[in-house]
This record gives C-alpha cells, structure tokens and sequence, in this order.
C-alpha cells in the first residue's frame, strides 16, 4: 500500500488529463488536472500525510505547462516546462554523480526502500550513469518531438518516456544492485 500511493500520484493526473484534453481541450484538462493535482496535495496534508515530491512537481509542472501555452498560444508549448525540468533534473544528476552521490537515493526517498538505505550513495556511479542516459533520452524526445511531433503523438511519447520507462529504470537499477555491480 505504501507503494500505491506514490505510484497513483503520478498516473492519474496524467489520465485524466487526457481524458479531459480529448472532451474540453488543453487549457481545460489543464486547470482541471493542476485543481486535482493541488487537491490530491490539500488531501494529504489534511490527514497528516507526508506530501511526496511527486505531487508538487506535478502541480507546478502542469501550472507552468498552462502558462506556457497561455502566452505562447501552442498546445506544444505545454512541454517546454517539462524540458527545461528534465534538463535541470540532468544537471542535478551529474553534479551528484561529480560529488559521489546516488541519483537513485535521492529519487526514491519518497518510497522509503530499505535495501537501498544499506548501499552507500558513493558507490552507485553505474547506477547514476543509467539515470543520466535516461534523462537524455527524455531531452532528446521532447527536442525532436517539438520539431517533429503533433502535440498528441508527443503527449504519448512523454508519457511513455516519463512514469512507465521510470519504472523500468528503476527496476534496471535494482538488477544492477543485485548484481553486483555496485561495489561494497
């Protein structure tokens, strides 16, 4: 259970966005899924609950993605937020990288793992270097999808690139833990 709820903070916004983007268009979907994204934030708070990094930067994304195409007046506009986040969040990641940090431990705090708690953070360079390429090809995706892309096309190859393929990175991660090839 304690994994549900991270994991739902990230999918159903980004349903029902859709959904609402297909019935009301996107300044709509996007009020409406920033409102659910704050209230999902209210909820939390309202019961105690810690709010996860994942519902704030879900709200701020989808509030700076309206503002985006308010003043630019392109639907495609609503990614540039999210790239100029995936380029900062890839300087992030080399700067831990540089300074003998995990990438991983400091993403996955929200989820409290405890195996990874017992692998020291200066030892995950192969699994920094996995985040890093993964956040390339999320730059490179947004890049070639504003230039190539209709905004729907794109809106699934974010998505996909986004909560999908970081689950699998992270199950990447573990494998290359339990593998061995961190070292101890």
């Amino acid at each position: 259970m304690k994994y549900l709820k991270p994991i739902l903070n990230m999918l159903l916004p980004t349903l029902l966005f859709y959904v609402l983007y297909k019935a009301a268009g996107i300044l709509a979907a996007i009020l409406i899924a920033a409102a659910f994204s704050l209230g999902s934030i209210l909820w939390s708070r309202s019961k105690g609950q810690k709010i996860s990094n994942s519902q704030v930067l879900g709200a701020v994304s989808l509030l700076a993605s309206g503002a985006a195409i308010v003043f630019s007046g392109n639907e495609k506009m609503y990614y540039v937020p999210a790239l100029i986040g995936n380029i900062v969040l890839m300087g992030f990641m080399v700067w831990l990288t540089v300074s003998h940090k995990s990438v991983l431990h400091y993403l996955a705090k929200d989820f409290r793992i405890e195996a990874l708690e017992q692998v020291p953070e200066e030892n995950m360079l192969p699994v920094n270097i996995l985040w890093i390429v993964f956040f390339v090809l999320k730059i490179l995706s947004k890049v070639l999808g504003l230039l190539f892309l209709n905004f729907e096309k794109m809106y699934w190859l974010v998505f996909l690139l986004g909560d999908p393929m970081t689950i699998v990175v992270v199950i990447m991660s573990v494998i290359l833990i339990r593998r061995g090839c961190i070292q101890e």
